[in-house]
């Protein structure tokens, strides 16, 4: 018994030292027990929205191949779900298609057919040079609320369309679209708290594509400025060249993101989460949000009974342990936002 009630302690313990998050808000929880106070158990419950339902479901629905995989598809219906459906598809469909059509015009207009980078070349046009391709507006980084802590639309797709500026998901996650639907070869990869572009050029070698500056980087730089471990590169945590897959399994995990910053973490994040897990094991994000929630769990647990033993609380633990152990293994290394964003505002021009 004693051993037990250590274990919760240390436990609790570990959690509010080691978490890198903050939690936000209380969730409602469902307690379940018996007459035998050693069987507990903490259910957050989710919160009842038809439309993260509805986005969780056909998102899964592609990853199981039920469906076609289409990252289009699934950006729309996470900015959907969190606009509770005021969002219409045609119309996200037929800006994507308008901006399509001008790049295979500017493909054909300077014979770049025969190059099978043309469409990597008309994309980096459109998005990093004035031309009659973006109405002479190139698309820029949106530093004010990066993260999207104040309004959560400043890390969606359609205000990269609206305004032509973004931030480091929303940016490469347009380019990686408005590629698919060209039919050019180009695949999201991630650094820490980063995203951006490679493809293969003319030679056969792998070139980055750094939208937050329209600039290009290699990987020694990303290595070095980022303080990238040999361990993550090893374990394809960071800058290797995404599936499309693992960019829809990616995807999933960001609506249980977009659900957190509207409610907070509860059921629905950790279904998200271990979902994409299935799909995509080494993505970070995923994850530290599935740690969050098996912490906010474990508080909850102690909210409700103390420190009081019981299975349910073990088993809690020890996947907490084991997810803990696995991010140390991947090679995870923290940057904080405030390192992150002087990175992006001094980041070096590398070919």
């Amino acid at each position: 018994m004693m051993n037990k009630l250590f274990l919760t302690i240390l436990f609790i313990t570990i959690w509010i030292l080691s978490c890198p998050f903050t939690l936000n808000g209380q969730a409602n929880l469902s307690v379940l027990s018996d007459t035998n106070t050693t069987v507990l158990h903490i259910d957050l419950g989710e919160v009842d929205d038809i439309y993260f339902d509805t986005a969780y479901n056909e998102i899964s629905s592609m990853l199981e191949g039920k469906d076609s995989l289409s990252i289009k598809r699934a950006v729309f219906l996470t900015e959907w779900a969190y606009l509770e459906g005021k969002l219409d598809y045609n119309t996200f469909c037929d800006s994507i298609d308008a901006a399509v059509t001008k790049l295979r015009e500017f493909i054909k207009i300077n014979n770049l057919e025969r190059y099978k980078t043309a469409g990597n070349f008309a994309l980096f046009e459109y998005f990093t040079k004035p031309c009659p391709l973006n109405g002479n507006q190139p698309f820029t980084y949106d530093f004010e609320d990066f993260t999207g802590d104040i309004d959560c639309r400043k890390l969606f797709v359609t205000k990269v369309i609206e305004t032509h500026t973004g931030q480091c998901t929303s940016l490469p996650l347009y380019y990686k679209i408005l590629s698919d639907e060209l039919g050019a070869e180009s695949f999201l990869a991630l650094a820490p708290h980063h995203m951006y572009i490679k493809h293969i050029d003319e030679y056969d070698r792998w070139v980055n594509i750094e939208l937050t500056n329209g600039h290009f980087s290699t990987d020694a730089y990303m290595i070095s400025s980022m303080s990238i471990s040999a361990e993550a590169i090893k374990n394809k945590v960071y800058l290797d060249a995404l599936s499309q897959k693992e960019s829809v399994a990616m995807l999933l995990s960001n609506l249980a993101a977009v659900y957190k910053k509207k409610y907070d973490y509860d059921d629905f994040t950790l279904r998200c989460n271990e979902k994409t897990l299935e799909y995509f094991p080494h993505y970070m994000h995923a994850l530290f949000m599935k740690f969050n929630t098996l912490q906010k769990i474990g508080l909850a647990y102690i909210d409700k009974f103390g420190q009081t033993p019981s299975l349910f609380i073990d088993n809690n633990y020890k996947e907490y342990k084991e997810l803990q152990k696995t991010i140390e293994n991947f090679g995870y290394r923290e940057i904080t936002r405030e390192n992150y964003e002087e990175w992006v505002r001094t980041i070096d021009v590398k070919v």
